[in-house]
């Protein structure tokens, strides 16, 4: 009686494979799908490559020099205003992580700090520590003053392994 009962189940109609792939919903036809996993166009690295060649480093001062033009863009004409400034300090770190992401340092990932003040005079201090590559990991910043505002945008570049 098990026996038949496992031939009914593998003769059962659910189980040809030739009518699932007929059996596909009207509204997923004419989808666009892109299957994941394909060769790309690009060329991978090896991925036993532990250090950046030279020329493939990240250039602190490429970096500053794109820092420096963000924030002069973004700021240049703005007066301090605290319930703006949430919302500038994100779009400042999201272009510059895009204008970053163009210069197109292969296997660098990016962490972006934006700290961005009312300047009445008094000083402020900052300081960070990380532990990382000094040979392959690097760093840029650069700051903004007019006389409203204060603005220290810093860039982490760290390699990925």
């Amino acid at each position: 009686m098990e026996d038949a009962e496992i031939i009914d189940t593998l003769d059962h109609p659910n189980n040809s494979k030739t009518e699932r792939s007929n059996d596909i919903p009207e509204n997923l036809k004419n989808l666009d799908v892109e299957i994941l996993g394909e060769e790309s166009s690009e060329v991978s690295e090896p991925v036993y490559r532990i250090r950046p060649h030279l020329y493939d480093k990240f250039k602190p001062l490429s970096a500053k020099e794109v820092i420096h033009n963000v924030l002069f863009d973004q700021l240049s004409t703005k007066t301090y205003n605290a319930q703006d400034a949430v919302q500038w300090t994100k779009d400042i770190a999201d272009t510059i992580k895009e204008k970053i992401k163009e210069l197109k340092f292969k296997r660098y990932k990016y962490i972006i700090n934006v700290v961005l003040g009312e300047q009445h005079g008094a000083g402020i201090k900052m300081g960070t520590r990380c532990i990382w590559d000094a040979e392959a990991d690097a760093y840029a910043f650069d700051s903004f003053i007019n006389d409203t505002i204060f603005c220290v945008a810093t860039v982490y570049a760290i390699y990925f392994y």
